[in-house]
């Protein structure tokens, strides 16, 4: 066991209050309220992200009165919500308002630092997910695909039950220098990921650049990036056709094999094509190919942005096991909205600082982090008086080093419910002269 020094022990209220320290730096002054509004808001920031973001007990009242003796005991005689009910209401009142003035004051913070921009632009890996909730009648009515269409449209009834699934899609952006989820979004099971990604562009800083897996395609798609002025890596795969072998000397130049994506429809209906690099990499031990729009971009540089973007899988991952939030507890869409969105801060500002406190070196286990955490707001909420080091406890969440491992730790023989596709090699036709000559002059 590390060494502790006993004068470096604090309270847990006293750790609390360090933790809020960001929050409570939130401009919270421009937000107008009911007349009878009498909740103190930076206490009801901070009651939401003890409930959803540092707590597992089993039930949503149970979180609360945790988190409501926890803040006040940190904040003093602020007024806080009486309950849960309560706590949902203002929340439903500006609780957005709140979270998105609490994420830009957290991505203001790493906006300064060196890690802000990656061969240099502001990177951001995006990836979605869904999130199952309680099969009420309000939450199929807005996220079930079911609630689209009449039952007579689908084949079967198998069909029909899959469609009354109640899930709320996530469309998640990560910035990849820091590992913080930036933006999202939020919709029913039947929303497309690619839809929920265009309605958030506008919130992406200037010269942004997304690293998105082969799901992410499509001319329009692409064309609504490059309007936007976003420069993206996409992994290419079957499902895409390209043209290439161009002859564009003297007007582009490109450090990979320069390819035009331009659908039969596109060029039916005069639009000019989507110049692209294209390169073949390894990433890990799996071979890959790359498009990109910034051509200058080179194949080690596609290869490291691409090898990033493992990192939203990952908090994905932290987010459903580690936290044990696969599926939420809300029984109406504007609470599970709430519940999911104050969980994404709340897991990123533990994970934030659980990675500012573990040695040089080491990886972080998400779940020692959480479980970190928790047992603060507990410590806090139960009176408890044993002094403790945060600091120090964050340090110890480290992944076991298991470098003299020499066996698999994967089970061959895990059932799986379906096997993966494999993406395969883009198609990349020869393009003729007829078409080279019509690419050059829309490209003029």
């Amino acid at each position: 066991m590390s060494h502790q020094d006993k004068g470096a022990l604090r309270t847990p209220v006293a750790e609390l209050k360090e933790l809020s320290a960001p929050i409570l730096d939130v401009d919270i002054g421009g937000i107008s309220r009911h007349g009878n509004a009498v909740l103190d808001l930076t206490g009801v920031m901070i009651t939401t992200l003890l409930t959803f973001g540092w707590n597992r007990q089993q039930t949503l009242g149970g979180r609360f009165d945790d988190a409501k003796t926890a803040t006040k005991r940190s904040l003093g005689s602020v007024v806080l919500a009486g309950s849960f009910q309560a706590l949902m209401v203002a929340l439903r009142g500006c609780g957005d308002l709140l979270g998105s003035l609490l994420s830009d004051h957290l991505v203001s913070l790493p906006s300064q630092s060196k890690d802000w921009l990656l061969y240099g632009r502001p990177t951001f890996a995006v990836d979605g997910s869904q999130f199952a909730v309680p099969r009420t009648s309000k939450n199929l009515a807005a996220f079930a695909a079911a609630s689209r269409k009449a039952k007579s449209n689908y084949k079967n009834a198998s069909d029909y039950a899959k469609a009354k699934t109640t899930q709320i899609a996530v469309s998640l952006c990560v910035h990849l220098g820091t590992g913080f989820p930036a933006f999202w979004n939020f919709g029913g099971s039947a929303d497309s990921e690619r839809g929920l990604l265009l309605s958030m562009l506008d919130r992406l800083p200037e010269n942004a650049r997304l690293v998105m897996d082969a799901y992410y395609f499509g001319f329009d798609f692409w064309n609504h990036l490059i309007d936007s002025g976003v420069t993206f890596v996409v992994r290419a795969g079957k499902n895409i056709d390209l043209l290439g072998q161009l002859s564009m000397k003297g007007k582009v130049k490109c450090r990979g094999m320069l390819v035009l994506y331009w659908p039969q429809n596109a060029i039916d209906a005069g639009h000019p094509p989507i110049v692209l690099s294209l390169v073949s990499v390894m990433v890990g031990r799996k071979k890959m190919f790359l498009l990109t729009n910034e051509l200058t971009l080179s194949e080690e540089q596609m290869s490291d942005l691409y090898a990033r973007r493992w990192g939203v899988e990952v908090f994905f991952r932290t987010v459903k096991q580690s936290c044990e939030r696969s599926k939420l507890l809300s029984r109406t869409p504007e609470n599970a909205r709430q519940e999911i969105q104050w969980t994404l801060l709340g897991v990123w500002i533990a994970m934030t600082q659980g990675a500012r406190s573990i040695p040089a070196g080491r990886r972080m286990s998400p779940v020692r982090v959480m479980r970190v955490f928790e047992k603060l707001v507990l410590a806090v909420s139960r009176l408890s008086a044993k002094k403790l080091n945060l600091q120090n406890d964050l340090s110890l969440c480290v992944i076991a080093d298991e470098s003299s491992r020499t066996s698999e730790k994967n089970s061959k023989d895990y059932p799986r419910k379906k096997g993966k596709r494999q993406t395969g090699e883009p198609t990349v036709a020869s393009i003729c002269d007829e078409l080279q000559s019509l690419a050059k002059t829309r490209l003029a």
